[in-house]
């Protein structure tokens, strides 16, 4: 099976690490490893690209050091499946094409509400497609997390700031 992996929300200094860590991990497992482009939001529109090709280990090194969304981020809420199964339809359809075994969702509260929609639908349609939220958010607020990638270096900003003031 092959992966997916997206970035979503506010981009922090250090959501490309996460990135680089899971494009690494699925190179290691022998995974194809697909980006989302913008999040959910461009994986509706079609916009995957397989990342292996254009990231190689050099590539990589330099990406766990580089801030900002390498893959592009959104703000898309998902709607609730009982209320609009359609995108779920899709990103479903999307998902079976691509041989997904394993989606990676990379952000903070909104992407962790998509991930928890994605994997209840998948579960009421018996799909084996695994939803894994990987945590980065600067505010340390995402519930039942010790803490968060980024939270550190925001705060590390922020002290600085205050410091030199």
């Amino acid at each position: 099976k092959n992966i997916l992996v997206g970035q979503s929300g506010g981009p922090t200094a250090v959501i490309n690490a996460s990135l680089a860590g899971v494009v690494s991990a699925g190179r290691a497992l022998g995974a194809k490893v697909y980006g989302m482009h913008y999040g959910v939001q461009g994986l509706l529109e079609g916009r995957v690209v397989d990342l292996l090709p254009i990231l190689g280990e050099k590539e990589l090194a330099l990406l766990r050091r580089t801030p900002s969304s390498y893959l592009g981020s959104c703000r898309m809420k998902l709607p609730y499946p009982d209320e609009n199964p359609a995108p779920f339809e899709k990103i479903f359809a999307l998902l079976a094409e691509k041989n997904i075994g394993a989606v990676f969702y990379i952000g903070g509260n909104d992407s962790m509400d998509a991930v928890s929609k994605l994997s209840a639908y998948g579960e009421s349609v018996g799909s084996a497609v695994r939803f894994i939220g990987v945590p980065k958010t600067i505010d340390n607020d995402l519930a039942c997390t010790d803490h968060t990638p980024g939270y550190g270096s925001a705060a590390r900003f922020v002290a600085t700031a205050v410091s030199e003031v």
